[in-house]
């Protein structure tokens, strides 16, 4: 086999550099200088070119071309004029030695970039490699929560709570456990109201629950009455079980289905060990007396949050699972909500840390703005560890990633100053001139839409235009002449990028103002 590759003077030896260990690749430089400017009459030129100079066809040298950089055109009129494939290859020259090692695997293309499907590839491998895990039986340490297995041998399962549930409305709570679900939540916790007893309205709420999934339930409340109703419902977990009620409800626990998560406390004498030994003890303790009478168990060492006994707590957890194969309960959220950062590498430490200590459960509300999308988050972590562990490997490059703000790497190239031609620094209108109509936009989450509200001069509406995206609401403006002027255009479109953005990372959109303004971005 043999490969040509295409690409532009600036990338030229960034290519040549990372494709030097394969020998049956050549890199061709086109006269142009960015690689992004080809189109397919420009790459059909070069290819007829270097054919009048090797005097044969290009396709009895080279299997296929593949043409670097973001090119925006279909590459398909190439090989009918010219008899040769050609394809699109990644973005990144960096990138071009994951496409070589992968070349069999792959199914390149002449509409979309190699990027996506090289991820698309190893994501599926990752996928298959889990399903084959999770077809395996149960092993010594392992359970089975409702249907789902949980134990070593298998992912972290994510455990989403959904506060406060005998306050919600049942359609409210229906649409919560939908999302939840849709978000990758292997179980769902109905988080119930402190010092309140809502044990008679359980069997309504389960039954909501149990009509939209069929995904193990739990229900998560220190009410003894509580407890022991939802295990009469068959609850498929019940959080939490100490010292102080565990005398009670041990006698339902014992003649049905549901598992209990231990805690290492007696919250009715005030007993709350500290240290990690203290932990440790305490919750075997509290174990034992039900695993003699035959109870499956869940043990929940407590993960404290930040700063107040965090390192200690997750000690505890490191210690109990060296002694015990009992699977974890491993409370994320008491470390996410109280910090303040950006939730996707919060939680993907945290599961990377409940990995090493051995945790099977993740758990997590969305009670927070900051801890949106923290469930499917937490679904994508616990595969990145699991695969991780399986392949004895760093969770890097496993097919599956949270890098969602940042790009882990990118070949920028910068060429203004190669140009002979005046640099105008730019600044301000400080005159404003209103267009003939004017906008308001809004963000609807419920249905994931932008939402434009045209005025006329006396602020009167003449009509509503909503979409998912950006191009698609102001392609909609201009065909409806609904803008008369060239800044309010570049105004209208910039906004309108600015809530697509907004909508899509669960960021806070006011019209006009910044999107990202804090002392971090001005510094």
């Amino acid at each position: 086999m043999r490969i040509l590759i295409i690409t532009g003077k600036q990338a030229y030896q960034k290519v040549k550099e990372a494709v030097k260990k394969y020998n049956y690749v050549d890199v061709h430089m086109a006269n142009i200088s960015i690689a992004a400017f080809l189109t397919p009459r420009m790459i059909i030129r070069e290819i007829k070119s270097l054919e009048r100079s090797f005097n044969k066809s290009l396709s009895e040298i080279y299997d296929f071309v593949l043409v670097t950089g973001l090119i925006r055109h279909d590459l398909k009129v190439v090989e009918e004029e010219t008899g040769i494939r050609c394809y699109k290859s990644t973005r990144e020259a960096s990138d071009i030695p994951l496409l070589l090692d992968n070349l069999e695997s792959i199914e390149l293309s002449t509409k979309d970039y190699a990027d996506t499907q090289i991820l698309k590839y190893l994501s599926e491998e990752a996928e298959n490699l889990i399903r084959e895990y999770e077809e395996r039986s149960l092993s010594l340490g392992d359970i089975k929560i409702g249907s789902l297995k949980v134990g070593d041998n298998y992912p972290m399962r994510i455990l989403g709570e959904i506060v406060h549930v005998p306050w919600l409305k049942d359609k409210e709570l229906e649409k919560r456990v939908i999302y939840y679900v849709e978000s990758g939540a292997d179980m769902i916790d109905l988080g119930m109201v402190s010092n309140e007893d809502h044990s008679k309205d359980l069997e309504r709420i389960l039954k909501i629950v149990r009509d939209v999934t069929d995904k193990p339930v739990s229900i998560d409340t220190m009410n003894t009455k509580e407890l022991i109703q939802g295990i009469k419902l068959d609850v498929d977990m019940i959080l939490s079980v100490d010292g102080g009620n565990l005398e009670e409800l041990l006698p339902y626990l014992k003649d049905g289905n549901t598992v209990p998560v231990i805690l290492p406390t007696n919250y009715k004498l005030n007993i709350v060990p500290r240290s990690a030994t203290e932990r440790v003890e305490m919750l075997e303790k509290n174990i034992s007396k039900l695993i003699e009478e035959g109870v499956k168990v869940v043990g929940d060492l407590i993960l404290e949050p930040i700063n107040n006994n965090f390192v200690e707590s997750v000690i505890a957890y490191k210690v109990f699972k060296e002694r015990n194969r009992i699977p974890t309960f491993f409370g994320v959220g008491n470390v996410s909500e109280l910090l303040d950062a950006d939730s996707n590498g919060v939680n993907a430490l945290l599961a990377a840390i409940g990995s090493e200590v051995g945790a099977n459960i993740l758990f997590t509300p969305e009670a927070s703005s900051k801890c949106r999308f923290s469930i499917k988050e937490l679904k994508i972590a616990s595969k990145m560890m699991f695969l991780a562990k399986i392949r004895n490997s760093i969770p890097k490059d496993v097919g599956f990633h949270l890098i969602n703000y940042k790009d882990k790497k990118f070949d920028e190239i910068v060429t203004y100053k190669n140009y002979d031609v005046p640099i105008i620094t730019a600044k301000e209108n400080p005159k404003v001139v209103l267009d003939r109509v004017s906008f308001k936009i809004e963000l609807d989450r419920e249905n994931k839409y932008i939402v434009v509200i045209v005025f006329d001069k006396r602020k009167k509406p003449i009509c509503i235009v909503k979409g998912k995206k950006a191009k698609e609401i102001y392609d909609t403006l201009i065909r409806k002449n609904l803008i008369g002027m060239m800044d309010h255009a570049a105004y209208i479109g910039r906004e309108l990028q600015k809530a697509e953005i907004a909508l899509r990372i669960g960021k806070k959109y006011i019209q006009d103002f910044e999107l990202f303004y804090n002392e971090f971005w001005e510094s």
